[in-house]
């Protein structure tokens, strides 16, 4: 009986298969790595707008049923005039804000007029790059302890947290900037900016671009305008004059998107005089009597105020809002 052999491959078949393999293993990955990076930015924007929204609805919820509000920037408050903004600055928009709207005001405890107590909030939106505590789109706050017949000492240095969630600022996969505008802005195509890439597509916000048009912020039209760049388009410095128009302003490579946080201040809007601050009793450090302040009395303070604030749109500054709640007032 003959004896059956099995032929098997040769090492030049191996070798051949192997490499047939390899080059359509090599095509395959070249398939699906564009996909698979498509999959992560979609997964990375869709996080990053989410965050956006829980920004917009955080601030929303945090100044919309404040009693009186103080809108500021970082460059408008060196209160002492020492040309350093610090604790010392902070602490003393916090106690003009306590003597703006609290001064003197009493309560009635059942069996006596006494001075009132509360909370004076400061909530600030990170622009900063050079802060060694709060990464570049953070949100603080401090809130300063106050009674109505007491200064708040320029040494009063509250703790700053940090709200939201810090980890996403400097998450690895955190692929956008956040950075925030006073005013609601729009979004405009601008020419490739000096040290630019002529192959992209620039854009900027208008009232950046623009400075005539000014923040446009007021106690109907408060607002604050998120940007959202990607970290590795970087954003460039446009010198006056060298860009769109006359001004200096932000131009951003995109991909770049905006969220504008529109933020009612109901509490405010819905008072007799929206203008002044909410009236208490006070005692009249002269005559010692208890008396209303009549409406629209110097003596109420303003509701909302934005003197503090820049009057157009600089990413160089963080923005700040001073405010207290009414059932935070208590008696003292």
């Amino acid at each position: 009986m003959k004896k059956m052999t099995r032929k098997g491959f040769t090492l030049v078949e191996l070798l051949v298969v192997m490499a047939i393999f390899s080059i359509l293993l090599v095509g395959v990955m070249a398939i699906i790595k564009p996909v698979s990076t498509l999959f992560r930015n979609t997964s990375i924007s869709e996080k990053t707008y989410a965050y956006a929204n829980n920004i917009q609805v955080y601030l929303q919820g945090k100044l919309e049923y404040s009693e009186d509000i103080v809108v500021a920037t970082s460059d408008k408050m060196d209160a002492n005039g020492d040309l350093v903004f610090n604790k010392v600055d902070l602490a003393t928009m916090a106690e003009d804000f306590r003597k703006s709207h609290f001064e003197n005001t009493v309560g009635y405890n059942g069996t006596a007029v006494v001075p009132l107590k509360g909370k004076i909030h400061v909530v600030r939106l990170v622009n900063s790059t050079t802060d060694p505590n709060f990464p570049q789109g953070s949100i603080t706050e401090r809130v300063y302890d106050f009674t109505s017949d007491a200064a708040i000492p320029t040494s009063a240095d509250p703790t700053e947290t940090q709200d939201l969630n810090p980890a996403f600022f400097t998450a690895r996969d955190a692929a956008y900037n956040f950075s925030y505008a006073l005013g609601s802005s729009n979004l405009e195509v601008v020419p490739t900016p000096p040290g630019g890439d002529d192959n992209k597509v620039y854009r900027a916000l208008n009232r950046d671009v623009d400075d005539t048009l000014g923040t446009g912020i007021g106690t109907s039209t408060l607002a604050v305008t998120i940007v959202l760049d990607r970290r590795d388009g970087g954003a460039l410095a446009v010198p006056a004059g060298s860009g769109k128009g006359p001004y200096a302003y932000r131009a951003y490579r995109d991909p770049v998107a905006i969220q504008v946080a529109n933020l009612p201040l109901t509490n405010i809007r819905q008072r007799q005089d929206s203008s002044k601050g909410l009236r208490r009793p006070y005692k009249d450090p002269t005559t010692g009597k208890i008396e209303y302040p009549p409406i629209g009395s110097h003596l109420l303070g303003l509701s909302y105020d934005d003197t503090k604030a820049t009057t157009n749109v600089d990413f160089n500054n963080d923005i700040y809002f001073i405010f207290a709640y009414t059932d935070e007032i208590i008696n003292k």
